[in-house]
């Protein structure tokens, strides 16, 4: 499955200036985006695809929080779709004890609603959640976007 690049940071709803949204569009150096304080109950990032192509798959790495959603949308405007609905990165017990907070969540096709994967899209939002703690900053480790192979492309094993 080729990786779909990351290119740029279209918005952000809060980001800490040491772990900024910047740090997304370079999965591998290790960089991480939080949101600016302890306390905010939900936090968005729009990213830009470097290729419009159907998306097969996603890789998560969290960073505290308990839920995210993702969406696909176009530069050309128009609405965002349902890509991933809301799904649990952490259980209520362990975010409250902070528990877990860098697990790798991997969601397949089988994950993602049929017709936004299947479009050509070169806009992505994630949105994150935490209601259950309140007392440190969360945010995201990575995000990867797989596109499926198209014909004759040759099935290369994903990097974790």
């Amino acid at each position: 499955m080729p990786e779909i690049p990351l290119t740029r940071v279209v918005s952000v709803t809060s980001a800490d200036p040491r772990h900024p949204a910047e740090n997304l569009l370079r999965p591998d150096d290790g960089g991480r985006w939080r949101g600016a304080a302890a306390g905010e109950k939900q936090l968005s990032v729009v990213l830009e695809l470097g290729q419009s192509r159907p998306i097969h798959s996603l890789h998560i790495g969290n960073d505290g929080a308990a839920f995210v959603e993702v969406l696909v949308g176009s530069s050309a405007g128009g609405e965002f779709q349902v890509l991933l609905p809301s799904a649990a990165l952490m259980s209520p017990s362990e975010s409250r004890a902070g528990a877990e907070p860098r697990r790798v969540r991997l969601f397949g096709p089988e994950a993602l609603v049929k017709g936004p994967a299947q479009g050509g899209w070169d806009r992505l939002r994630v949105v994150l959640s935490q209601p259950y703690c309140q007392s440190r900053p969360f945010g995201l480790s990575f995000v990867r976007v797989f596109a499926a192979p198209e014909e004759g492309e040759a099935t290369a094993e994903a990097p974790v």
